[in-house]
């Protein structure tokens, strides 16, 4: 009795004991790149486009703004209904956002962002694991190896935290999906994970509930788990039924955007790995030969665990064989990702197939952990050994193949590895069912391979190089003189590609991206993945609110409908200009040079413009207005005395989908300038109130389709509850290993 009161207190402590070992580890792990490298996680898209946005989502909301569909002042960057990626029908992005408007330094604030999603993952790889039977230390082995491994750590976790996050709920909604396939779940439980999911927004995340939720009607069919299937079907069809909220106004708006342009299906080789990259996975130091961002790849974007392949002649493979029907979902959604991998670069919404082999990876993590968790062969160990040096030799011979000029690199990346397999297959040797130590190894060998590669690479130099500044106090002292409505103009890309540290210097004049957003200036420059093309086209913008030379002159050309200068339709009240995008051009009538040395110029408006509390900037000779107020973010109001012969009205907003206008009740139409600006058209004779606001394109047929998929979800919870009160007959449940073996 007492033998079996400790095994079971052993049980006990173990089904919270590994789960927390895993959230400590990647914790402290994740802290090596930051301290080593504060930049590390404020790469890229992070620094100019995430970072800052989420600043301003927590201002707006603070301000009473949720969701937050359309910041106009933001201009081509402030469609967030449209852009989806930002995730603002999300709930837990709002406690992202809230916390980062809340803090003081801007990068630590984001580093902590990224700490907890890394060990969210984590978590749920952990789960995953176990859900496929892998035994607790096995789970933790792999469980603490994935948010390390290549593309997540470099890019989605350095540069891409949308990715991140995506890939961190595919975790979860795989391990909740599952039992709900078995019956170990209620399936609203599932659908609530799959919500969160496709409200993150990320395309990715999306296709993960496609792709698993296939896998594992396979594995349903494939065990005649006919019950179980059906279940499966119905839930998600209750959180496909979410589509249409998230991606509606992205689709009715892309016409207009950027990145509508191009062949739905096209290949030029960007971020795209080759099959023969795929085989770095255990090389720390294998850098694949692909086209990335910023030129060549230059981190080890296609690594994932130092022990997988090494580990190839150790595995005992009969457990396939054995549990091949439950396995069966897992190969599927494997082999799936594997084949995307290294399909074309761009497959209609989804670009940089790289971007898919983390997802190839958490499905080959979770197949070693079940492996692992069979202990290893301990016949024929001279042959074996041979064959798992020549593994690990051969994948170095290949990095160095790679970048011959690396050498000692990639020799301290072999050394390593050597050594750190060698201590497992000593252990094993020695104590075969001693599960706990040899986790201890495979998880410290973790840390060290981090900290070599860490110290090897440093930043992924193959995403964009910003170094913003972080402290938010400072920004905003630094910026507070520039007032009203500020449009910038500078070119920094050449300092970006090969001045770095003239770049650095260049933010005590200039911001990229949605910075301005955290200095607090109400600027036009803002990152955008769906800009508006026309807009952007006029203004030489690039998507990270940089310009070209052939910008600024167009500032000032004159409105072909209101005869006017564009900066006075826009109501820009503060220019910043590189000056030698300012040779040849006059500095206009009614403004004022502010500031000028060799780095900048900024130019002020010398009186303020008509209608200054709205966005109305220009009336057609003949309509008569009385006043013009801007009532709430989304609606403006004009009151219309007579119009005349009626004409236009344009706003210092885009003209985006969504917009509408009503004079006293009655639809008027909507239409926007050449460069896309809103235009409400007047009818002759008329007067009284106009109201012109705006609601993302689709809301209805969105909010329609989410209540019918919630009301549908709490159908099959409220039917799965009174199942579970009941004595039910078996219905067919997948069989399920779960047990651990005694030693553990």
């Amino acid at each position: 009795m007492t033998t079996t009161q400790n095994d079971t207190g052993t049980r006990e402590r173990g089904r919270w004991l590994w789960p927390l070992l895993v959230c400590v580890v990647t914790a402290a792990y994740a802290c090596l790149p930051y301290v080593a490298h504060p930049y590390f996680f404020q790469r890229g898209d992070t620094a100019a486009q995430f970072a800052p946005t989420w600043v301003h989502l927590g201002d707006l909301v603070r301000s009473g703004q949720w969701p937050p569909w359309l910041d106009p002042d933001a201009w081509a960057g402030g469609n967030y209904a449209a852009e989806a990626l930002y995730g603002i029908y999300n709930p837990i992005n709002i406690l992202v956002w809230l916390w980062m408007s809340a803090a003081s330094d801007l990068m630590l604030a984001t580093f902590v962002v990224k700490l907890v999603v890394l060990v969210v993952l984590a978590l749920g790889a952990y789960h995953l694991a176990r859900e496929y039977g892998a035994a607790r230390w096995a789970a933790a082995v792999v469980a603490t190896a994935l948010p390390f491994s290549g593309f997540t750590l470099y890019w989605d976790a350095g540069s891409w935290p949308s990715g991140l996050m995506a890939f961190a709920y595919a975790t979860w909604l795989w391990w909740v999906l599952r039992r709900t396939l078995r019956g170990a779940t209620n399936p609203f439980w599932a659908f609530l994970v799959g919500v969160l999911t496709i409200t993150q927004g990320n395309p990715y995340g999306t296709l993960a509930v496609v792709i698993v939720g296939l896998g594992l009607v396979a594995e349903g069919l494939l065990s005649r788990n006919r019950a179980g299937v059906v279940r499966l079907v119905l839930v998600g069809l209750c959180i496909a039924a979410f589509l249409p909220l998230v991606y509606l106004p992205l689709v009715e708006t892309s016409d207009l955007a950027v990145r509508s342009q191009g062949a739905l299906i096209e290949n030029s080789g960007k971020l795209r790995p080759g099959i023969g990259d795929l085989l770095g996975l255990s090389s720390p130091t294998f850098v694949p030969d692909i086209k990335a961002i910023t030129g060549p790849m230059r981190v080890p974007a296609t690594y994932l665990f130092w022990l997988v392949l090494p580990l190839l002649p150790w595995l005992r493979y009969g457990v396939l064989r054995q549990r091949a029907r439950e396995l069966s979902g897992l190969g599927v959604v494997t082999v799936i990702y594997l084949a995307l991998s290294v399909g074309p670069s761009k497959l209609w919404l989804f670009r940089w197939p790289l971007r898919l082999t983390e997802y190839a990876w958490l499905g080959v993590a979770v197949a070693f952990a079940v492996l692992l968790s069979q202990g290893l062969q301990r016949t024929h160990a001279r042959g074996r050994a041979l064959a798992s040096a020549a593994i690990v030799l051969g994948a170095g011979y290949l990095a160095w193949a790679e970048r011959p000029a690396a050498a000692h690199q990639l020799a301290a990346g072999v050394l390593l590895v050597l050594a750190l397999v060698a201590a497992v297959l000593l252990w094993n040797r020695w104590r075969e069912q001693a599960t706990a130590g040899l986790a201890a190894i495979c998880i410290v060998g973790t840390g060290l391979v981090l900290g070599l590669q860490v110290h090897a690479f440093g930043e992924n130099a193959s995403s964009r190089y910003w170094h913003l500044p972080r402290d938010v106090a400072a920004i905003q002292e630094r910026f507070g003189d520039r007032d009203g409505r500020v449009m910038q103009f500078a070119d920094l890309k050449p300092l970006q590609e090969k001045h770095p540290r003239e770049l650095q210097r260049a933010w005590k004049n200039y911001l990229p991206g949605s910075m301005y957003q955290v200095a607090d200036v109400d600027a036009v420059n803002a990152y955008t993945g769906m800009g508006m093309r026309v807009f952007n086209r006029h203004f030489c913008m690039e998507y990270d609110g940089l310009t070209q030379p052939c910008g600024y002159p167009n500032l000032w050309a004159k409105s072909a409908v209101a005869g006017i200068p564009i900066a006075d339709l826009m109501k820009v009240d503060t220019v910043v200009v590189q000056p030698e995008m300012a040779i040849g051009v006059d500095i206009p009538e009614g403004w004022s040079i502010a500031e000028q040395n060799d780095a900048v110029l900024v130019l002020t408006r010398d009186q303020p413009l008509a209608w200054p509390d709205s966005r109305l900037s220009w009336a057609a000779d003949g309509i008569d207005v009385t006043s013009a107020d801007t009532e709430a973010p989304l609606h403006e109001r004009v009151e219309i005395a007579d119009s005349g012969d009626g004409g236009q009205l344009i706003f210092a907003a885009l003209g985006w989908p969504g917009w509408q206008a009503e004079l006293d009740g009655k639809p008027v139409p909507v239409t926007r300038t050449k460069i896309g600006m809103l235009m409400v058209k007047v009818p002759p004779g008329a007067s009284g109130t106009l109201d012109v606001t705006f609601r993302p394109p689709g809301l209805t047929a969105g909010l329609g389709a989410a209540g019918i998929g919630t009301l549908g979800a709490l159908v099959l919870g409220v039917v799965d509850w009174r199942r579970r009160r009941r004595p039910q007959p078996d219905e067919g449940a997948i069989p399920h290993v779960v047990g651990d073996p005694p030693s553990e």
